[in-house]
């Protein structure tokens, strides 16, 4: 495809931006210090994207073919537990109390990758549990958390807690899991950049300067049928896939050029959103429902004598309200008869669980580890 080489020039002259800028930071290098039987906790938040993405370039490696924007929210945390055993051929992945073939399968894709770098021969065993404030959601960055997660307690499990402080290396490896894992390792709004053929060890996320201190969003939880993991194959089926691609740069050398204002993010996840749910209608694909639908005409109601106030939503119809006045969220919100959660840009995760999650963590391992004994 012509496309693709453009793309990465396009990438290229961006990455080149943001080193210049001090944005971009090298993730750092290390060497294992591995620990038979070692068990370690790494914490991780959902995101919200401005800049979506959709599509993989590289599928193996999950590189995109453009960079992209998000914030961290609150609306979940995922606790995620590792284990190191010397002896090979025990990997396992829990999620919630559920193991199955799909968790095992990309978890596997991940640690195969990141054992070849560092010639490790052993195997990582993972207990993960969500905490959500809502029952049931699509597209509000759960499997980010996950990523971001799992990703924090391998790097604290082989690296040291040190290192575990590396932002950029845990976010690399955050990627392998779910290519918005990046962003959400990172934390606050981030970036993460990536473009055909970049060197993966750069394709990792970094902390953008904004200042959230008058940020204010709450999000309409939404149950939908449609899978992540199908509508990155949709998206990058459609006729229009690389006119969007092309106008990322354009919109992302904006938003460089004028220090990612949030005056300038707000109205960017709001288009960005009908961009990703065109590419999508485009090839049958319709991720709103009869819930979010008429939420978002009140909205823009709302906004014809209230200006200020934005929406978007991910891949699924769980809509985030988005504003930097804070009164007037809340009036909306307080005509609204609609659950919601009201949100905020959480801090660093935790460096710890509380003890009856790390002993039920625990638990699991000693149970795999009596199952194996013959």
């Amino acid at each position: 495809m012509s496309e693709i080489p453009e793309l990465k020039d396009l990438g290229q002259e961006f990455f080149e931006k943001l080193r210049d800028s001090g944005i971009y930071k090298e993730a750092g290098s290390y060497e294992p210090e591995l620990e038979d039987g070692k068990i370690t906790y790494g914490g991780g938040y959902p995101i919200t994207a401005i800049e979506k993405f959709l599509g993989y370039f590289d599928k193996d490696l999950n590189i995109a073919y453009f960079p992209s924007i998000s914030f961290n929210t609150d609306f979940s945390y995922s606790n995620a537990f590792c284990r190191y055993v010397k002896s090979p051929g025990k990997d396992s992945v829990i999620l919630d109390g559920v193991t199955s073939e799909k968790y095992t399968e990309k978890a596997a894709k991940a640690m195969n990758y990141f054992k070849n770098i560092y010639s490790i021969n052993g195997s990582f065993q993972f207990y993960i549990q969500r905490d959500k404030r809502y029952e049931e959601a699509k597209g509000l960055g759960e499997s980010a958390a996950v990523a971001a997660s799992v990703s924090r307690a391998l790097i604290r499990n082989v690296f040291g807690e040190d290192v575990s402080g590396d932002d950029p290396f845990v976010s690399r490896f955050a990627r392998l899991v779910s290519g918005s894992g990046t962003r959400s390792s990172t934390g606050g709004f981030s970036l993460w950049i990536s473009y055909p053929w970049i060197p993966e060890r750069k394709s990792h996320g970094m902390v953008l300067p904004v200042d959230t201190s008058k940020f204010y969003f709450a999000a309409f939880p939404d149950r939908s049928r449609i899978l992540t993991e199908s509508a990155h194959s949709i998206a990058s089926s459609s006729l229009f896939y690389f006119k969007w691609a092309f106008n990322k740069y354009n919109s992302l050398n904006e938003l460089l050029e004028r220090g990612f204002a949030l005056e300038d993010l707000l109205p960017k996840a709001e288009s960005d959103m009908f961009l990703l749910n065109s590419l999508l209608m485009s090839r049958g694909t319709i991720i709103q429902n009869e819930r979010s639908i008429p939420l978002i005409n009140r909205i823009r109601e709302f906004r014809k004598k209230n200006e200020g106030i934005y929406f978007t939503a991910d891949t699924g119809p769980s809509i985030v309200l988005l504003s930097r006045d804070k009164s007037l969220l809340e009036e909306f919100l307080s005509k609204e008869e609609r659950e919601h959660l009201i949100g905020k840009v959480p801090g660093k995760p935790g460096k710890d669980a509380d003890a009856s999650l790390r002993a039920k963590a625990v638990e699991y391992f000693e149970d795999l580890e009596e199952k194996a004994e013959p």
